[in-house]
């Protein structure tokens, strides 16, 4: 069965990666959705990325605001992360739900499990 992306031909994938941080910083709610799930997808084997990326993750801003019912900015860079589909990314989703507590772990696994069906 063939993996479906997330965002699919999203337009976000042809901006640079400064560019994307940007919007991330200063774009609307979608759009800082979009970018944190484009360069989580991009940090696969960059250090430095996946830094960024997580630092994002955990920041208290992207936690709690909400895209769309229960999908925080957060969960769009953790789906991200998963899309990367390496050892590493993968280890590093688990440490996140291991750290995460009810009711935030429960609406992860939700929506993640809503998307991919293999979670």
């Amino acid at each position: 069965m063939e993996e479906k992306c997330l965002l699919p031909n999203d337009e976000f994938y042809q901006f640079a990666t400064p560019k994307l941080l940007e919007i991330l910083e200063n774009g609307l709610l979608l759009e800082r959705g979009r970018a944190l799930f484009v360069l989580a997808r991009r940090s696969g084997g960059n250090e430095e990325l996946i830094k960024k990326v997580l630092n994002e993750i955990y920041d208290a801003k992207n936690r709690n605001t909400k895209t769309i019912g229960i999908v925080s900015i957060s969960f769009l860079g953790i789906a991200g992360l998963l899309e990367v589909n390496t050892n590493d990314t993968k280890e590093i989703v688990k440490k996140i739900l291991d750290s995460w507590i009810e009711p935030e772990r429960n609406d992860l696994i939700l929506f993640l499990n809503s998307m991919y069906r293999k979670f």
